[in-house]
């Protein structure tokens, strides 16, 4: 995912006998694209074909999801502060914006970790944590996280995630296909170049094995939900299934927090896809952070800070505000998601675009989708959507010129 890492035991080459006493260990290759991708060796102390059933299972509004049948077009506001605690990481979560490429959920949860692992075939997941942090329990090892971190998990990952408190917000991407670092960020030996937005330094990776805890973990049989196809399935195992002796290789979790991202800034505005931070299957996920704005003066003209209107007619980009002063938007807040789709124009609010002129940075945190298909409301979304986003504008340019 980011670099080859490596934790625990392996044997001195791939695909030969490896014990832990008296028992052959079970070798598993876990492998993208077919065999050509990146992939890592698992070493498992019980051979992960090891289940007993297969059952079904439904979590309305995350598998299956609906979308809304008419979707007019026009700028538009979620409230997703609206949305009740309630669950834990899995089944708590719900989709809110949908297309071919990528599902863009909110998992706010009302309990503990849950009891079960939970692996997604569909697609890698980024987790954005709004407000804490705790630990990812995966197959590749424990992971912990912070504020504002980013999680990427590879597909068919098994995990359980540990939010410190009990009451925890994210904002998580499916992306069906993948989620990576964007291939200008790497040199040709996968290195992260020097005029990247981060480096090496900056991600952190499982730091060490899980281990059968039965105070943790509970009694058989031992469940896996697993997503696939957009259906849910649960797989049950009389052993515990996620143990291993060790595993190296480049497929594997990673941690990232948004405060360590290394904005850029220019003499005038620069467009929005300078903050990208991850890319996926026609989609590219990007951090706004606190940073210097644009700082063009001369012969008494100055740099207008506040991004220009635009209409990206290729393109439907959303914005996930996490706190700050959001320079071109008034009545948004923590957790609101606003759309902006293609096929109309898009700026400031009035009054914020001659507003920004003077000022030299910006304080705002906030996580943007550019998707390349259109995105569609869910169910869930049309419920606490801000029904007259779009027309507010008007209303409140009018107040303005009266």
């Amino acid at each position: 995912m980011i670099d080859y890492h490596r934790l625990g035991d392996v044997p001195a080459k791939h695909h030969i006998t490896f014990r832990d006493g008296d028992r052959l260990l079970m070798e598993q290759c876990v492998t993208r694209r077919g065999f050509d991708g990146a992939y890592s060796i698992l070493y498992f102390q019980i051979p992960p074909t090891d289940e007993t059933a297969v059952e079904s299972m439904e979590l309305p509004g995350f598998c299956p999801v609906s979308r809304i049948e008419k979707q007019p077009l026009h700028r538009r506001h979620i409230q997703t502060a609206k949305l009740q605690h309630n669950g834990d990481f899995l089944t708590g979560r719900k989709t809110v914006l949908m297309n071919e490429d990528v599902h863009i959920g909110i998992v706010k949860t009302a309990a503990g970790p849950g009891p079960d692992f939970f692996s997604n075939s569909d697609g890698d997941e980024c987790w954005f944590a709004f407000d804490g942090g705790g630990r990812l329990e995966t197959l590749y090892g424990t992971l912990h996280y912070k504020k504002h971190d980013y999680l990427i998990i590879p597909k068919a990952t098994p995990y359980r995630l540990h939010p410190e408190s009990d009451r925890a917000t994210f904002l998580v991407f499916e992306g069906r296909g993948f989620i990576d670092i964007p291939k200008q960020f790497r040199n040709d030996r996968g290195q992260l170049t020097l005029d990247a937005p981060y480096s090496h330094r900056d991600f952190r990776r499982p730091t060490e094995l899980i281990a059968f805890d039965a105070a943790t973990h509970g009694q058989a049989p031992y469940r896996h939900i697993i997503k696939c196809h957009d259906q849910l399935t649960v797989h049950l195992s009389k052993h515990w299934p996620w143990e291993l002796k060790g595993w190296d290789g480049y497929s594997y979790p990673i941690a990232f927090n948004m405060h360590d991202y290394q904005p850029r800034t220019g003499l005038v505005h620069l467009p929005p896809t300078i903050h990208i931070t991850f890319a996926g299957n026609d989609f590219i996920i990007c951090s706004f952070v606190p940073r210097k704005v644009d700082y063009y003066d001369k012969d008494g003209a100055q740099s207008i800070p506040c991004p220009y209107g635009h209409a990206s007619v290729d393109c439907d980009e959303i914005l996930y505000y996490v706190e700050g002063n959001f320079t071109s938007r008034k009545g948004i807040e923590p957790q609101s998601i606003s759309l902006h789709p293609m096929g109309i124009a898009h700026g400031p609010h009035p009054g914020t675009y001659e507003k920004s002129v003077g000022t030299d940075r910006t304080a705002e945190l906030a996580v943007m989708c550019d998707t390349f298909k259109p995105l569609w409301l869910t169910t869930v979304a049309d419920t606490i959507e801000q029904k007259d986003y779009h027309t507010a504008w008007v209303q409140t340019e009018s107040a303005v010129h009266k």
